[in-house]
């Protein structure tokens, strides 16, 4: 072994002295001489602080050039928390704060406009009485159909739905009630259905899915500024076991080096497995997907309602190169054993338009107005058939 390391690193340290005795064993020949321990140590510190030091450096110029050239893909922003408060509900965790509006937020990033109803929902106000020939939609999602980016509520695809409905000509009225809320996953979603949205008597429920609801995690760091706002005692009382993240997710929420990687990697399908399979601290296993679909079903069932989950594609590369088709695919798989649960992918359906992806989105997830235009659209066009005549149309049509 000392014959080894003397080969390894040299013997310009080697001490000409004679041979000790090591232990019980005697003495050991080594061409006359015998590393100095010291030496041999020193030797070993520099060559681990050159490596740590080459390695920080390496960390720090990957940080500036993914910064510098802002590479793909990037980091959304965090919601307005001050939008939000939290909930008693452990599975929501958090939820709107009912009332607010744009002048009573500090700093309302891409919630500009947000005016929250008295439900606690980015909506106008409903009435919870259904009125005589009305046929209801509610609208479960999240910050995409919460309509993060746009100031304009009546620009958010739940509005221009509900307008594209009263103008087929039916018989019946139609009434659209949007209940995202930024950050929700489709298990979040199914417990607002439950605690909020069947209060509505709704005839109808859609669901819009954005490609990071399979996260548990994805609450654009809501729920982390929330908790900063408590007394420490009541953070670790109220919030222990309510995260599944760990140390990981602070640290891509502040290096793009850490996301640029995370995600880029996140893309393989090896990785995408054990996204899928991987358990939460909460105590649900692979992701919020499956447990949402079983919900939805079971209380489309119970309720007598028929239900639409829309797969609402990314808009961060051209839909001709999309990079979650995998992610749709396992999704439509979950759904295949749901049988209230309708599933439509509206990938294809955006990639006919004659608009280019990333001129519908303003930081690739979230579409801007134009997009929600085309989502409307979209929505409409496989819903139309199917709410004819107040739910008594051909959904084959």
């Amino acid at each position: 072994m000392i014959f080894f390391l003397a080969t390894v690193f040299g013997n310009e340290n080697m001490a000409a002295r004679p041979c000790t005795t090591v232990g019980q064993w005697g003495e050991i020949p080594v061409s006359g001489r015998l590393e100095n321990p010291t030496a041999k140590w020193r030797r070993w510190v520099q060559r681990g602080l050159g490596l740590l030091i080459g390695l920080v450096v390496a960390l720090i110029v990957g940080e500036a050039v993914v910064r510098a050239f802002d590479l793909p893909p990037r980091p959304l922003p965090p919601l307005a928390a001050g939008y939000y408060e939290l909930s008693p509900n452990r599975l929501l965790k958090y939820r709107f704060r009912p009332g607010m509006t744009p002048e009573d937020v500090a700093d309302p990033g891409d919630h500009r406009g947000f005016r929250i109803n008295s439900a606690g929902f980015r909506d106008v106000e409903h009435l919870l009485a259904k009125p005589h020939g009305c046929y209801r939609i509610v609208v479960l999602g999240d910050s995409i159909t919460a309509g993060v980016g746009i100031e304009d509520l009546d620009a958010v695809f739940t509005r221009r739905l509900e307008g594209l409905l009263n103008t087929d000509g039916q018989a019946v009225s139609f009434e659209v009630i949007n209940l995202g809320v930024g950050g929700y996953h489709t298990l979040q979603e199914a417990e607002t259905l439950l605690v909020s949205g069947l209060r509505y008597q709704p005839d109808h429920v859609v669901v819009a899915f954005c490609v990071n609801d399979i996260s548990w995690d994805a609450d654009g760091q809501v729920l982390e500024e929330l908790r900063g706002q408590l007394p420490p005692g009541q953070q670790s009382v109220l919030l222990t076991g309510w995260r599944s993240s760990s140390w990981t997710s602070g640290l891509l929420s502040q290096s793009r080096l850490c996301f640029f990687a995370y995600h880029r990697a996140s893309s393989l399908e090896p990785f995408l497995e054990l996204e899928w399979r991987r358990e939460s601290r909460s105590g649900y296993v692979g992701t919020p997907v499956r447990q949402g679909l079983q919900r939805l079903e079971s209380m489309a069932e119970a309720g007598g309602f028929q239900c639409h989950l829309f797969l609402v594609p990314a808009f961060d590369r051209h839909f001709q190169a999309y990079a979650h088709t995998e992610l749709h695919s396992r999704v439509l798989e979950q759904a295949s054993t749901c049988r209230s649960v309708t599933v439509v992918d509206l990938l294809d359906g955006f990639d006919a338009q004659e608009v280019e992806a990333v001129d519908l989105s303003h930081d690739g997830l979230h579409p801007n107005a134009k997009g929600h235009e085309i989502l409307a659209s979209l929505v409409h066009r496989h819903l139309k058939p199917v709410v004819s005549d107040g739910g008594r149309g051909d959904e084959s049509q």
